[in-house]
């Protein structure tokens, strides 16, 4: 199927009006559970270029389900999964491999943000795409004016799949600024989920041997 323009997407499925950090962090203060800031916007207040943001990801764990849906108890949530969407509904169970939660207040309120379930065992963060590439939870984000953002290498390791422009310009606004702690942690997970990937070639090999240890240079 052709790719909805985005005046079509919006007849289809409603308008996005995305908070900005700020607003999130509005939104979340004094909740119960951890959460960062993701994807575009992580990538910008890592030194990537200022764009407009069509959507905003938080990403959340997924063993605080409970404890977020009691949060946004007064929003809509609904599964997004393959370019459908599907109401979570009151006493819904969240279906198997499910990843996304967009959010709104009602259907003529426009989507606000796009919450992302992110796995954890054991006090570690497990990536997605192979549960090998890990990190202690307290080392997956870090502040930034007072607000909680995912690491600049664990932004660009989900942005590595399959980069697009958008990708590949973040990747060259953020590299001068990673730490060479990051730069050796992306290299290395990169070396187990994506081994070819090109970024390799520009990213610091001072260290070898990752085992999901603490990262290096105090990340």
């Amino acid at each position: 199927m052709d790719e909805l323009s985005e005046n079509d997407f919006q007849q289809l499925y409603g308008r996005w009006q995305p908070l900005t950090p700020r607003d999130a962090a509005d939104l979340f203060d004094g909740a119960p559970f951890p959460w960062w800031i993701a994807g575009g916007w992580a990538a910008e207040a890592a030194g990537a270029p200022a764009r407009r943001h069509e959507d905003t990801d938080i990403a959340v764990l997924h063993d605080d389900l409970p404890a977020v849906r009691f949060w946004l108890s007064g929003f809509h949530l609904w599964e997004a999964h393959a370019g459908s969407l599907r109401p979570l509904l009151p006493g819904d169970e969240l279906l198997p491999e499910r990843e996304g939660l967009w959010v709104r207040r009602n259907a003529d309120s426009p989507w606000v943000c796009d919450l992302l379930l992110t796995r954890s065992r054991d006090g570690q963060w497990l990536f997605k795409r192979d549960a090998r590439v890990s990190l202690p939870l307290d080392q997956l984000g870090r502040m930034v004016e007072g607000i909680p953002y995912l690491h600049p290498s664990v932004v660009l390791l989900h942005k590595a799949k399959a980069p697009r422009d958008k990708d590949q310009q973040d990747f060259e606004g953020m590299l001068p600024r990673l730490a060479g702690g990051e730069r050796v942690w992306l290299d290395e997970a990169l070396a187990i989920v994506h081994p070819r990937h090109p970024w390799r070639a520009r990213l610091s090999r001072r260290y070898t041997g990752f085992r999901g240890r603490p990262l290096p240079d105090g990340i």
